[in-house]
């Protein structure tokens, strides 16, 4: 699962600060309820609790520690816009051995690609172009979490369990991290971010 409270602190303020920057505010009121969808869906899919015999595939796929450092607005559109990207990917891959509700599991992958899609418009609302990464080394910690959780499920052969340790891996990335970040009043003061997302957080 995701792991410390501090790193979750960091890069949740880096995503919100990229978030509210945006002069695309209509666009984010419609994330905010395709977000509230989309945890739904991934809580529906399957039980809401990992399966006891799959408690031993339960691990630490070190959710990266982000650092506010270069252009912290343009790294935070290209943040969020890579995790929807990856984690849309991952919910295309081979989950034929995966005890889900199958129709609420292609309602998912329908939500994440509409999800990215809005997000795209959003982020090239301001400059024009797609947000692209200043500070690399962002961009090289999430995608090698994201390859800890292909590894993982390869390794794993795509099993059950392997599934259901991904599935709530990602639905406390929303609960944590999105979800958070999209149920704020849309006029928020840039002095009480920090504040209130502590408060979220902690």
């Amino acid at each position: 699962m995701i792991s410390g409270c501090f790193q979750n602190i960091v890069l949740f303020l880096l995503l919100f600060s990229g978030i509210r920057s945006l002069d695309c505010n209509h666009i984010v009121k419609c994330q905010q309820s395709g977000t509230v969808n989309i945890v739904k869906l991934l809580e529906s899919m399957g039980p809401k609790m990992i399966p006891w015999q799959c408690f031993n595939k339960i691990q630490d796929f070190a959710f990266p520690i982000g650092n506010n450092t270069g252009s912290i607005k343009e790294d935070a559109r290209a943040a969020v816009g890579l995790m929807l990207e990856q984690i849309n990917r991952l919910f295309w891959q081979n989950f034929t051995k995966a005890e889900w509700n199958m129709t609420v599991t292609e309602h998912l992958q329908i939500s994440l690609d509409q999800q990215l899609v809005q997000w795209e418009k959003c982020s090239v609302a301001e400059t024009g172009k797609k947000a692209t990464f200043k500070d690399v080394r962002i961009k090289l910690k999430l995608r090698k979490y994201f390859l800890r959780l292909d590894t993982f499920l390869k390794d794993e052969e795509y099993s059950s369990c392997a599934w259901e340790a991904v599935r709530h891996e990602i639905m406390d990335l929303f609960l944590k991290l999105f979800t958070s970040t999209l149920s704020y009043n849309i006029n928020i003061k840039k002095g009480e971010i920090a504040i209130k997302a502590l408060k979220i957080i902690l």
